[in-house]
């Protein structure tokens, strides 16, 4: 269940990761901006957390808490 689940919710994300990561591709001459260092760490971060979100969600984990 919970694997499925976190597939449904992590196709979507990913489509919003890389809508991202092509925004940002088209501001290369503010990169000193401290904002745009803000935003590339959220994206990391959210990037992060969503493959160990996909790991931790996987069907062997999923068997052995059930």
């Amino acid at each position: 269940f919970f694997s499925s689940v976190t597939m449904v919710i992590g196709v979507p994300t990913g489509i919003k990761v890389f809508s991202w990561l092509y925004m940002l591709a088209g501001t290369r001459d503010r990169l000193w901006d401290p904002i745009m260092w803000w935003i590339i760490g959220f994206v990391v971060l959210f990037t992060i957390g969503g493959v160990t979100g996909i790991v931790l969600s996987a069907s062997v984990i999923d068997a052995l808490f059930h």
